[in-house]
C-alpha cells in the first residue's frame, strides 16, 4: 500500500511537467506582446517582468537582447539559466511564466452545434476532436467523413470523425494551431 501511495504522489509531482522537462506547464509559445514573468531565486535584480516586443524579443540584465518568439517557457528558462550560469551565478534557480498573453483562436464552422472562435488555451494542447467538442459538437447534418483542417501555408487535409476517435496515443493526434481553420461539412441525404 505505501508503496502504491509513493508512486501516486510521484506521479501527481511530475504531472503537466513530464511533456516540456520542466518548470512551467503550459504548451502555448511566447508571442509578441505577451508579458512574461523571469525570476532568479536568491536575485530579486534579476526577476522581473517583460514584454515581448513586436520582433519576438526582450532586453534581460546580462544577456542583452533574447529572441524569445515561438519558445516555451521552459526553453526560455534554460536560455535565461545557461546565460547566467558560470559568469554570473553558480547554479541559477529560473523560472518563467506568462503573466499576461496574446490570446489565441481557432475557427471552427460548417455543421457543428456553435459557429466560430474557440480560444485556446495555455495550460494545454487541443485536438481537432476537442475543438469540435468546444463548438457543442457535431450536428445531426454533419459529414463525419469530411472534417477538413487548413492551416496557413499548408494543403488543406480532411479526416474522417471516426479515424479521430480511434487515435488513442497522445502523440497520433491532430492537435490544432493558432489560426486554424476546422469545416465539417454537410452531409448528403
Amino acid at each position: 500500500m505505501g508503496g502504491l501511495l509513493a508512486l501516486v504522489l510521484a506521479l501527481a509531482a511530475t504531472s503537466g511537467k513530464a511533456a516540456e522537462g520542466g518548470g512551467s506547464a503550459t504548451y502555448r509559445k511566447i508571442q509578441p506582446n505577451d508579458v512574461i514573468f523571469i525570476r532568479v531565486v536568491g536575485e530579486a535584480d534579476l526577476t522581473m517582468e517583460r514584454r515581448v516586443g513586436p520582433e519576438g524579443t526582450i532586453t534581460y540584465p546580462y544577456l542583452e537582447e533574447l529572441t524569445i518568439k515561438d519558445k516555451t517557457p521552459t526553453e526560455v528558462e534554460r536560455m535565461v539559466r545557461d546565460g547566467l550560469k558560470g559568469d554570473y551565478i553558480v547554479n541559477p534557480q529560473v523560472t518563467v511564466d506568462f503573466k499576461e498573453y496574446v490570446k489565441e483562436f481557432v475557427n471552427v464552422n460548417g455543421q457543428v452545434n456553435q459557429e466560430g472562435r474557440i480560444e485556446l488555451p495555455i495550460d494545454r494542447k487541443l485536438d481537432i476532436l476537442d475543438v469540435i467538442s468546444l463548438a457543442r459538437g457535431l450536428n445531426l447534418r454533419a459529414n463525419q467523413d469530411f472534417i477538413q483542417l487548413s492551416r496557413q501555408g499548408q494543403e488543406p487535409k480532411v479526416y474522417k470523425y471516426s479515424e479521430l476517435r480511434a487515435i488513442t496515443d497522445p502523440a497520433k493526434k491532430i492537435y490544432v494551431e493558432p489560426g486554424d481553420q476546422i469545416w465539417v461539412k454537410e452531409r448528403v441525404f
